[in-house]
């Protein structure tokens, strides 16, 4: 009986943090938008327009959670040069633009951007700064221009 009461407990705890984590709101470190188009094709609008622009790097690109969402890595290249001149060990923070598109169960789509900023929280720097208020703008124009986000 003790084992059957342990395990129930154990699974109350598991569904309760389950619905803690689909619940919970996010930080200000996040930028999240409602989109029109779903996950993939969100996915391939940002990747064709890099693909036809200087300014930007697509550093990497992957499915998760079986397809139902895609994950971006995407660098503003004028950026590199502030991170650089913060100090090498900056390097392990590129590219800038982490992002992810995803369908919530309110059956909308959502592009979540890591805000540029956490850049120069983990790594307080004035180069950063400038960096960073170099790329804000950026990626608010390239998610207008691209995905129709304003």
């Amino acid at each position: 009986m003790s084992t059957r009461f342990t395990a129930a407990m154990a699974f109350t705890a598991i569904g309760i943090a389950m619905a803690a984590a689909a619940t919970a709101q996010p930080s200000d470190n996040f930028i999240i938008h409602q989109i029109d188009q779903t996950p993939q094709e969100a996915a391939k609008l940002i990747r064709d327009h890099i693909a036809t622009s200087d300014d930007w790097s697509l550093n990497a690109e992957f499915e998760i959670m079986g397809g139902k969402a895609v994950g971006m890595k995407v660098c503003f290249n004028a950026m590199r040069g502030h991170v650089v001149a913060a100090g090498l060990h900056n390097l392990a923070m590129m590219p800038c633009g982490n992002l992810a598109f995803y369908t919530e169960a309110d059956e909308l789509t959502y592009l979540s951007m890591l805000d540029v900023s956490y850049l120069t929280t983990l790594s307080p720097h004035p180069e950063l700064e400038k960096g960073v208020a170099l790329a804000r703008p950026a990626y608010a124009a390239l998610f207008s221009d691209v995905l129709g986000v304003e």
